[in-house]
């Protein structure tokens, strides 16, 4: 044997074995933010399905001056086939982004408007979707409940009174229904 290879015979025996590769521990798998829609006769409504992030929405609830204060949150688009009413203004037929106002440095409080727009908004995956441009049809105070459970993401529903369509809105413990009028 040369002098060379015993060497080498050495530094191997020498050189700890190689970690066996094992799966590294597992993340929180954070949930996918995809389109959805609910619909009712003569509605339909899309929105993503973003997480709930409780110290966002209770940043945006306080009167403030963050980031979250600061930016106007498109969640959902809702197109109408006739003509309803929302806390007696009129919706003619057509396509609207639902945008949330946060609470405001001045404590003015939350406010939904209903955005007239052209074309979709909504990119799945994309939470900072921004608000598309459009002529405001309505802009109203909004106060979401305190509800008992927790959903884990955005979810929307319409539900098909005699006289109106409920819109449910439930972002984790929070909810706001409005009745869409016909």
């Amino acid at each position: 044997m040369t002098l060379a290879f015993l060497a080498l015979v050495v530094i191997l025996q020498a050189t700890p074995p190689a970690p066996s590769p094992r799966e590294a521990p597992a993340e929180a798998a954070r949930p996918r933010i995809t389109l959805e829609s609910a619909s009712a006769p003569s509605l339909a409504v899309q929105y993503l399905t973003i997480p709930w992030g409780p110290n966002t929405f209770a940043a945006m609830e306080r009167p403030g001056d963050s980031f979250y204060n600061r930016r106007l949150w498109p969640f959902a688009q809702l197109t109408t086939e006739a003509a309803v009413s929302l806390d007696g203004t009129k919706i003619p037929p057509g396509r609207y982004a639902l945008v949330f106002h946060p609470n405001t440095p001045d404590d003015q409080g939350m406010s939904l408007e209903v955005r007239k727009i052209g074309a979709d908004f909504l990119q799945p995956g994309n939470v900072m979707t921004p608000a598309p441009e459009g002529e405001t049809v309505l802009r109203v105070p909004v106060r979401f409940e305190t509800v008992p459970d927790t959903a884990p993401a955005l979810a929307i529903a319409l539900a098909r009174g005699k006289e109106a369509t409920a819109l449910t809105v439930r972002y984790g413990d929070r909810r706001l229904v409005k009745e869409l009028r016909y």
